[in-house]
């Protein structure tokens, strides 16, 4: 079985007011629209080159940066298409926002990553006239305790006929066919190739076994990357004016994107604007928090904010902190004013004091009182 993964690095055609929750509703009507087409070029095993401009052209105008393939689907006669942030974790959030609106479409199911295959052993990879098989990869694992994984050393008997970089590529689409997109991130910490095949090693077939074993033995947990929650906090000496340095404790559901945002804060751009979504926090003085509560009556915040944009599809809560002067509470919008309007009412309900402005990571956008008026 081979196929073909695309990504995309196109820069959005929209404007900025397009939002992420707009750019999904018209992938889906038009996937939709072309469901029926789609499902009779692609008939099991066969490759779907024909139609890879056509989505491309898509996909790189509505989700810029995401990679697509089509696949199996789950039971005969089904097909799949998968939307994928490749392990980075901001484009995960989007893909699985994008998998949550996804209508119900005969002949067809969507991943927003890529599944492990229930037969990955007739899965192989072409870089040009080579043809990388999976039964030909033989591994050496070796559990690291510390940071709970699989670090793994490989072989592969053309490894020396490719560059390194392509090599990397066809063993990391390899583990996915066999661990999924989430458990070869998860899961497996350093590789490296070897010139030979070490006298330790097994067939790369036997790793989910292995794996599934050492985790059993060990009571290694996995949570999904879209569901981590990250505390920190800065340290007394590093604390200062900017926004945020003042930060004595907090939690995060974005921690990549924030602590980026932390090392350099002039001129941080927001990864989540190019599909049309943005990191905005409310910040209110800490001090206007009840005292002994101040943690409980942050999270009863928001809680009422996070309901109200549930029950729109137009954000999520991303965590928030309390600091030596404000407090925080941070979330990802995904349809632009409509979301900021929905945080607006919410607050209000939720007793938000009067004095909270609304920021944007992103240095591009100015922030502003969050009650007009006040």
């Amino acid at each position: 079985m081979q196929f073909d993964i695309h990504t995309s690095d196109a820069t959005p055609a929209f404007p900025p007011e397009q939002t992420l929750k707009r750019r999904v509703v018209a992938f889906w009507e038009w996937f939709a629209g072309e469901a029926d087409r789609f499902h009779g070029h692609y008939e099991g095993t066969a490759r779907v080159e024909n139609l890879t401009d056509e989505v491309s052209d898509q996909v790189d105008e509505l989700l810029p940066g995401m990679a697509w393939v089509f696949g199996p689907g789950g039971k005969p006669g089904e097909h799949s298409f998968t939307l994928s942030g490749e392990g980075i974790a901001f484009k995960q959030m989007l893909a699985r926002y994008w998998l949550e609106q996804a209508p119900e479409i005969p002949g067809w199911c969507f991943h927003s990553e890529r599944v492990a295959s229930p037969d990955p052993g007739h899965f192989s990879l072409r870089f040009g006239e080579l043809e990388f098989k999976v039964m030909e990869f033989w591994v050496t694992p070796e559990v690291d305790e510390e940071n709970e994984c699989i670090d793994l050393t490989v072989w592969h008997p053309l490894a020396d006929r490719i560059d390194k970089g392509q090599c990397q590529t066809a063993l990391f689409l390899v583990l996915d066919e066999i661990l999924g997109e989430t458990g070869t991130g998860h899961w497996i910490g350093e590789m490296e190739f070897s010139r030979k095949k070490l006298g330790a090693s097994m067939p790369i077939l036997e790793l989910k076994e292995f794996l599934e074993v050492t985790r059993a033995d060990r009571g290694w947990k996995f949570i999904h990357p879209c569901d981590t929650w990250t505390s920190y906090g800065i340290p007394a000496e590093k604390r200062g004016e900017k926004p945020r340095f003042d930060t004595i404790a907090g939690t995060s559901r974005g921690w990549r994107v924030l602590r980026s945002y932390l090392d350099k804060p002039d001129g941080f751009t927001d990864p989540f604007r190019e599909a049309g979504a943005q990191w905005v926090y409310l910040s209110f003085p800490s001090s206007l928090l009840p005292d002994g509560r101040q943690v409980d009556a942050r999270g009863e915040m928001e809680e009422i904010i996070e309901a109200a944009l549930a029950g729109e599809r137009s954000g999520i809560p991303l965590g928030g902190a309390i600091g030596n002067r404000n407090a925080y509470l941070d979330f990802l919008i995904f349809d632009g004013e409509r979301s900021l309007a929905l945080i607006r009412e919410a607050a209000r309900n939720a007793g938000v004091p009067a004095e909270t402005r609304l920021e944007f990571l992103d240095s591009r956008s100015p922030g502003r009182p969050l009650f007009p008026g006040t």
